[in-house]
């Protein structure tokens, strides 16, 4: 039997195996630096210099994987961007992804000893295809191919040196987005290995905090959640279908109805649009600067309005109990795929040892304590992950919680809950 299982008679922990043992500890590991790096996503948003923060999100994914191997590594980062997701919503994602995805193997290759420069390159690799990514589906499905052309086209006539036609608009953004990747891979790397090589002196060192509570168990989830993320998802597909006025109208006036009958409000609106403004904005400008006329600019900037005010509404409306369980669940039905089976237990365990609240505090503590230079945020963000990762960790079978039932090599992972027998 994998893990724990509370004993009904005297509701003493039966001693685990060896081999289980070891493998509830690494689960309690990678659930700390889960939930860490999670927290670090979310604390950008918030804190003096915060892009410094974000920069550190992905050292403790790339520790996991220095310690424990890539899977591992990747199990911790898919529940580090589960849990940031259902606390930040799926609209704010942009920022987190290409930390987390690159983070995992940047740490092994620390561990083989590479060079700076072989990190640099790496985390530059899987960025410049995120990047790719991300840019292709707005340029080809959201702002539209022919409006990004002509907006070309116009910076072309009034600079006049650059090559002209719709591959060489495609080819310059190619070749912008790999040399941002390359700076920022460049920073990445010199980050990753500065907060690793400290990671052991400041894991579990720092000071008590006083005002730290015993974490809570994770509220039930909305009981219709399942629903109301499919009705998102369905709203997604209608939305990117076209922008014919009917197709848009429809979702338009869908969208008013279910924020009326679901537990949404005003100001969580009045917060999506704010979000959705600046990309149905710009949406706009390439529209009309490219010459595709007012009309057709307008309907794909209200396409890109409404995908944003969807992910706000299905965020506010099952709550982050309900997108996390939904998010979990469908992490468990992949759970033939080795790395997402252990994602699961991690994902598990993290919900049951968070304590963001007072995890925040302390890193206020520790940035409003240092000057405003960005090296000396950047130690202190670093000390903060490492000594985070444990706090943040579930708490070891017989320290007065339960343990979770794990993953181990080559099984599926259960749901990590205790069960009693009869």
């Amino acid at each position: 039997m994998s893990g724990f299982e509370v004993a009904s008679v005297n509701g003493a922990h039966p001693s685990p195996s060896p081999g289980a043992a070891a493998e509830d500890e690494r689960i309690r590991e990678l659930s700390g630096m889960a939930n860490v790096a999670a927290l670090t996503f979310l604390a950008a948003r918030a804190v003096p210099l915060g892009w410094v923060v974000g920069v550190a999100g992905g050292v403790p994914l790339a520790r996991a994987a220095q310690r424990h191997g890539s899977r591992a590594g990747y199990a911790a980062a898919t529940a580090s961007l589960v849990e940031t997701m259902a606390i930040m919503g799926p609209a704010r994602m942009g920022i987190p992804v290409p930390h987390a995805v690159s983070a995992p193997w940047l740490g092994v290759l620390q561990r083989r000893g590479r060079s700076l420069l072989t990190l640099a390159l790496a985390g530059a690799a899987v960025r410049t295809g995120y990047y790719v990514a991300t840019s292709a589906f707005s340029i080809l499905v959201l702002i539209g191919l022919d409006a990004y052309v002509g907006s070309y086209e116009q910076l072309r006539q009034r600079l006049g040196f650059l090559p002209e036609g719709e591959a060489a608009a495609l080819w310059l953004t190619v070749v912008m987005l790999v040399v941002w990747s390359l700076g920022a891979g460049l920073v990445q790397a010199w980050v990753l290995r500065r907060g690793l090589r400290d990671w052991d002196d400041h894991a579990g060192q720092g000071e008590v905090d006083p005002d730290s509570a015993t974490p809570k168990p994770p509220s039930p989830a909305h009981p219709r959640a399942g629903l109301l993320v499919a009705v998102a998802l369905v709203g997604f597909a209608v939305t990117l279908s076209g922008t014919d006025t009917w197709i848009l109208g429809g979702v338009a006036v869908s969208l008013a109805v279910l924020w009326v009958v679901t537990p949404a409000d005003g100001r969580t609106l009045g917060r999506g649009l704010l979000l959705a403004l600046p990309l149905a904005l710009s949406t706009l400008a390439f529209g009309l600067v490219g010459g595709i006329g007012s009309d057709r600019a307008l309907r794909r900037a209200a396409r890109v309005a409404l995908l944003v005010l969807i992910a706000v509404w299905v965020h506010r409306a099952a709550g982050s109990e309900g997108l996390r369980d939904q998010s979990l669940r469908l992490v468990r039905r992949l759970r033939r795929f080795r790395t997402l089976a252990l994602a699961g237990a991690v994902l598990g365990a993290s919900v049951a040892a968070s304590d963001f609240g007072g995890a925040a505090r302390r890193l206020g503590r520790r940035v409003a304590g240092t000057t405003r230079r960005p090296t000396a945020v950047l130690d202190a963000a670093l000390a903060w992950l490492a000594d985070e990762s444990t706090r943040l960790a579930l708490p070891r079978a017989g320290d007065g919680d339960p343990a979770p039932e794990t993953f181990e090599e080559g099984r599926t992972a259960p749901d990590p809950v205790i069960r009693t027998s009869a």
